[in-house]
């Protein structure tokens, strides 16, 4: 019985015994004195098979919840709307800041460059307040 019952522990390790032989080897570790170790194993495994399926649904979840969940998702789709729309300002808002001030700088380009170019007329206009060409060159004309 001994040879027999370390036959079966050992193709049992291996993987390569069959359910039959696995209820003998149970059966004659049940009759057996020593191997304690491998009764308390097979004791476990044996309790562990009775243990009866645990129902993982969630017991406060009824089929009756179904208007509850679809507010749910409407509420995260209102979130994900509003926060979009926020977003989609921001960004306006930076894009007409940004235009702006380009603008100011076009405008403050031009008016520094009107400066330079009527700093330049500023000579013709001391030829403005003659009166002819003839006081310019001191010729009379009679």
């Amino acid at each position: 019985m001994k040879n027999r019952i370390d036959e079966l522990l050992e193709r049992y390790w291996e993987g390569e015994t069959s359910l039959g032989e696995e209820r003998e080897l149970r059966d004659l570790l049940a009759k057996a004195d020593g191997y304690e170790a491998e009764k308390s194993f097979f004791l476990g495994l044996s309790e562990i098979s009775n243990i009866n399926e645990i129902s993982l649904e969630n017991p406060a979840k009824r089929s009756g919840n179904l208007l509850a969940f679809w507010w749910r998702i409407a509420a995260g789709f209102l979130v994900l709307m509003v926060a979009g729309i926020s977003i989609y300002t921001q960004q306006r808002k930076q894009a007409e800041r940004e235009a702006y001030e380009q603008v100011m700088q076009a405008f403050s380009l031009i008016q520094e460059n009107m400066q330079k170019g009527t700093a330049n007329l500023e000579v013709l206009q001391d030829l403005h307040y003659l009166n002819t060409p003839n006081e310019i060159f001191d010729i009379e004309t009679k």
